[in-house]
């Protein structure tokens, strides 16, 4: 298993500045936003490489996906997605994250799953012409949030297209009344997982914060180990199955800097799972 690091704890306006710490701190591999594209575009490729190189690094996933549940956006999210993996076909990657769109107040009905479903199978029959492997990522406060939501939309996913992007935090605090929510859907889906977000929750704290534009700051997720995810059994079922891909640390929030933070969660997994970077 590999240990790659996200850009999003040091924001989108701070990506050089990730990059340095992120290949100081012996990190060969990041993720971050379908937004660099905007802020490079396709005719920077090799300027984009190079600023990787220079750190060490290499892109390996980029999160991407959309309102899939909205039958009328479904061709304009298919040909967004497609751009994105177009863009890391060009840089050696092969993993597009794909976030559910926004989540009602009365949660999904059975149309919109349905919908999500098709919308993710069809990306994930372009995307992987490019050699690049679409990861559906439930997600709170989204509209594949639940156990139930996701089994659902899990039935009707095609396995050749499309694969499970797990997050150990997400499936934790988006079950928050099952205990365990976080082994019960690894162990459900090991076989189907092909990407992995590391992050714990901490259920004491102030959950979300309403940022720029009614963007949600998550700020109940903290470093490895700081809270109640069973991160050690995550693990060790990806462990058991023979999981070789890579485990991303994510921190969309901290209160310390995201150094020490992604600092914080890099001593975790040497001293607790014997991890690595």
């Amino acid at each position: 298993m590999r240990i790659a690091c996200h850009a999003i704890t040091w924001g989108r306006e701070n990506f050089a500045p990730a990059l340095e710490e992120m290949g100081e701190l012996g990190f060969t591999g990041c993720e971050t936003f379908s937004s660099v594209i905007d802020d490079f575009g396709f005719g920077r490729i090799a300027e984009f490489r190079d600023l990787l190189q220079h750190h060490g690094l290499r892109l390996v996933a980029l999160y991407g996906g959309g309102p899939m549940h909205d039958p009328s956006q479904v061709d304009t999210v298919v040909a967004s997605n497609v751009r994105i993996a177009r863009f890391l076909h060009h840089n050696g990657a092969d993993r597009l994250v794909l976030g559910p769109g926004r989540r009602a107040a009365a949660g999904p009905g059975r149309d919109d799953l349905l919908t999500l479903a098709h919308c993710a199978n069809e990306i994930g029959r372009r995307t992987l012409e490019l050699g690049v492997q679409a990861c559906l990522h439930p997600h709170v406060h989204t509209v594949l949030e639940t156990i139930a939501e996701i089994d659902f939309v899990m039935d009707r996913l095609d396995p050749r297209y499309v694969a499970l992007a797990a997050d150990t935090a997400h499936f934790a605090k988006g079950n928050p009344e099952v205990p365990a929510a976080e082994i019960d859907l690894f162990t459900r889906y090991a076989d189907r997982i092909t990407y992995v977000h590391l992050k714990d929750w901490d259920p004491n704290l102030p959950p979300e914060a309403i940022g720029q534009g009614g963007t949600a700051i998550i700020r109940d997720f903290v470093e490895l180990g700081q809270g109640r995810v069973d991160l050690k059994g995550c693990v060790d079922i990806l462990r058991t199955r023979g999981y070789d891909g890579w485990l991303t640390i994510e921190l969309d929030y901290t209160r310390r800097t995201p150094r020490e933070s992604v600092r914080m969660s890099q001593e975790y997994l040497v001293s607790a799972l014997g991890l690595h970077v």
